[in-house]
């Protein structure tokens, strides 16, 4: 049953641009961040530095702290919106199908959606990086990882976005309370406190700025673990019990 409705969930998503901007905006981020690098900070590049790592850092600019999360709230809004038209909800939720399996099939759905945006992102940046001829030592293992981290950090995001979308029938709403808590990224990943905050957590661990200040992978592990069970059992209770019109 739940396999059945998870193809339906990837069935809704066919049709829609989401697959398109989880191509399209990580190529995006990565010429804005590679081309910032090279013709914004060239005076300011050190003769040995290592373009690779130094372009990616720029990427994560764009990407991590502004781009992937109001991505997470596109995709989350999207994914709900087809049930909010017309009366959805209750047509689903009519047939006899487990309240449960029908969330975890459209968070699932919004994982898969974001792992192909992160792979999306480090494939585009290793050709965008060849293409530029980057110079430094290039290991494609390390960007694997950036890309892996910063996909498991958004995954607590992702929940709390999946719980805003499906409680309010507005499509920006949600977007726009997402957007709201983006914008203060910047200056809280600044602080000790960033990694406690889901909007902050993609970049910071996808950043090698941040590997100074980055917690043994044990406490990050369990920090992103107990935020992920938190808003999945706190938005699973609150679709269970909630009346759809």
């Amino acid at each position: 049953m739940f396999s059945n409705l998870f193809s339906v969930e990837l069935l809704k998503t066919k049709r829609s641009v989401l697959w398109i901007i989880a191509l399209l905006i990580p190529s995006l981020a990565t010429f804005l961040g590679v081309g910032n690098l090279l013709v914004n900070a060239r005076e300011f590049i050190e003769p040995d530095a290592n373009l690779w790592v130094d372009a990616w850092s720029q990427v994560v600019i764009f990407y991590g702290m502004i781009f992937l999360p109001i991505l997470v709230g596109i995709y989350a809004s999207t994914i709900c919106r087809v049930d909010h038209l017309n009366g959805g909800w209750k047509q689903v939720l009519s047939f006899p199908i487990s309240h449960v399996k029908l969330y975890f099939a459209k968070l699932l759905t919004l994982y898969l959606l974001l792992a192909v945006t992160q792979i999306s992102l480090v494939i585009q940046y290793v050709a965008i990086g060849h293409l530029f001829d980057l110079s430094g030592t290039f290991i494609l293992k390390d960007f694997i990882i950036y890309g892996l981290f910063g996909w498991l950090a958004s995954l607590p995001l992702a929940s709390l976005q999946l719980w805003l979308a499906f409680n309010w029938k507005s499509f920006a709403l949600p977007l726009t309370v997402n957007i709201g808590l983006t914008i203060p990224v910047l200056m809280v990943s600044q602080t000790p406190y960033g990694f406690f905050y889901p909007w902050a957590q993609p970049s910071m661990m996808m950043s090698p700025a941040y590997e100074a200040f980055r917690p043994p992978i044990e406490q990050l592990l369990i920090i992103f673990s107990v935020l992920l069970i938190l808003f999945t059992t706190l938005g699973l209770l609150h679709f269970r019990r909630k009346e759809f019109n």
